[in-house]
This record gives structure tokens, C-alpha cells and sequence, in this order.
């Protein structure tokens, strides 16, 4: 895992050269890890996150609590506001790995399963208007599909998070 979350920050750090409009930074909440974005024009972005984290998931009319490693590409349109506010909307898709983190189906936290799914976008974002530093909030919820082996179903799993990027 440290080998992935290296290569990705290499990889990030290697388009900010080629690119002037490029924000990396780290994201906390439902989602846990590295937050990059890359701006198209003004208001056009897409923003990757690479995280681990705890959610609660609700799979074929049960929820249960699970960890998930994600990586979550989505496409953003930002709407200017007045005071360096942008609200912003959109959706993209998280890959990755899940396990339950109490009793479901078959067994005890005992399954690692891929995750695969869409989700929707909606937050908001402020531009620190002295350094070239971005806060954001958003709510992504998704819907996808867990698999392993065993089991196959589909989860409808939500996030809230806070992301501090600086813009390079």
C-alpha cells in the first residue's frame, strides 16, 4: 500500500509540472488519503482521491458498518460565488476493496471484496485569497457493486469530506 500511495503522489506531482492549474493536498472524513485536482478551465476540474475509509453501507436491504480502499476519480463543474466561495457539482466512479466490519453474510469481517460503483458530487470550495491554498466540503453519495468468491451484491454507500489543497 505505501508503494501505490507513492506512485500515485509521484504521478500527481509529475503532472503538476506539465499543467499550471493543479491543486494536491489531503482529505479527511468518509474518505481518508491524498486529493488531487486538475483544472480544464475555470470551471470544469477533475479531482482524484486515493483513501481508506469507514462507512456505512446498506447491501441488498441490510447496513452494516465497512472499511474501504478507494480510488475515486470524478468530473466537477464549479459555479463562482461572491467572497472566493465555488459551489460545485458532478459524479465520477470509486475502485477499490471493501470488507464488513461486524457479522454479515458470510462471516465476520472474514471477506475482502471488490468495490465498484458511480457516485455524485455536490460541495463547496473557498480560495484563501493570500496563498494559494483551497478548502472544500462535499457529499458523494454512490452506488456500486461488492463481489468476492462468495458474494456478489450491490451497495449503496455515502460520503462526507474535507479536503485542504494547495494550488500549484
Amino acid at each position: 500500500m505505501k508503494k501505490v500511495f507513492t506512485l500515485f503522489a509521484a504521478v500527481m506531482l509529475s503532472v503538476s509540472a506539465a499543467f499550471a492549474q493543479f491543486e494536491i493536498g489531503g482529505i479527511v472524513g468518509g474518505l481518508n488519503g491524498v486529493s488531487a485536482k486538475y483544472w480544464f478551465n475555470n470551471n470544469m476540474a477533475l479531482q482524484g482521491d486515493l483513501a481508506v475509509g469507514l462507512t456505512q453501507a446498506a447491501v441488498d436491504g441490510g447496513s452494516f458498518g465497512m472499511w474501504d480502499f478507494t480510488l475515486n476519480p470524478n468530473f466537477l463543474y464549479h459555479f463562482e460565488l461572491p467572497a472566493n466561495f465555488k459551489i460545485y457539482t458532478g459524479g465520477g466512479v470509486n475502485i477499490g476493496m471493501a470488507s464488513p466490519l461486524g457479522y454479515y453474510g458470510y462471516g465476520y469481517g472474514t471477506y475482502i471484496a471488490g468495490k465498484f460503483g458511480i457516485n455524485a458530487a455536490v460541495g463547496v470550495a473557498y480560495e484563501v485569497p493570500s496563498v494559494p491554498l483551497v478548502l472544500a466540503f462535499d457529499f458523494r453519495p454512490g452506488y456500486g457493486m461488492l463481489f468476492t468468491n462468495q458474494y456478489q451484491g450491490s451497495i449503496f454507500d455515502w460520503k462526507l469530506a474535507f479536503a485542504v489543497r494547495y494550488r500549484l
